[in-house]
């Protein structure tokens, strides 16, 4: 930046440091999403894992409910079995017949199906076995990674504070009048405040033609030109 004036110089310093800032301030500004982001995926696995062990769960409950009702059905057959040895009528006797030949085709049925539940449980033991070990994985990943974002902040911060003492300094050496003007147009810009003159007639900030008094201006080296359309500092790149 030799040949420039040093209160221009020292405004693109400021500049820089200013826009570094900002890069900083995105970047910490992304970490609760990114935070918020991990514990989505922590819940989402904790949630497949949970799933999984319901389904074994439940599995069970389904073929013990069945066990119980197929143990009531065999009592009746029992029962309608004391009664049919007991009974003298005939009438009695085939009707108690019938009702055994249904309970026991009930047991029967019951038992296929509690048959097919234990399969279907013993199957669902094992997903929630790999699904809880894959999820015990997942989450020492997440855990590192959790860490890894946490060391980033951290980091971060310390170099926005160390960065933020740096622009504290640079803007205590630059003229107080040509400071506010700097502050007043990054604060409506929020890009850039100072820009270089392009191909020596346009502005590099907003890029229109600029007049011939602000190239003069800026190739003069006065501290102060600015671009009458959008109001930016301007310097004369050096070659």
């Amino acid at each position: 930046m030799s040949g420039l004036a040093p209160e221009l110089e020292k405004l693109l310093v400021l500049q820089e440091r200013e826009q570094r800032q900002m890069r900083l301030n995105k970047e910490l500004g992304a970490w609760p999403n990114e935070l918020k982001a991990l514990e989505q995926k922590r819940a989402e696995v904790r949630a497949g894992a949970e799933r999984k062990r319901l389904e074994a769960q439940n599995a069970e409950v389904e073929r013990k409910k069945l066990e119980l009702e197929a143990e009531s059905h065999r009592a009746k057959v029992a029962r309608y079995k004391v009664q049919q040895f007991e009974t003298r009528k005939n009438e009695e006797f085939t009707a108690l017949g019938t009702e055994i030949q249904r309970e026991e085709k009930e047991v029967q049925e019951i038992e296929d199906r509690e048959l097919d539940l234990m399969a279907l449980g013993e199957k669902a033991k094992k997903d929630a076995a790999v699904e809880a070990e894959g999820a015990k994985v997942k989450e020492g990943e997440l855990a590192l990674k959790e860490e890894e974002l946490k060391k980033k902040k951290t980091e971060l911060e310390t170099r926005l504070a160390d960065l933020m003492k740096e622009i504290e300094t640079l803007a205590s050496g630059v003229e107080e009048g040509l400071l506010t003007k700097y502050r007043r147009i990054m604060a409506n810009k929020k890009d850039v405040a100072v820009v270089s003159v392009e191909h020596g007639t346009n502005c590099g900030g907003c890029h229109m033609k600029l007049t011939q008094g602000s190239a003069i201006a800026a190739k003069s080296g006065k501290a102060g030109a600015t671009c009458e359309n959008c109001g930016r500092l301007l310097f004369w790149p050096v070659s």
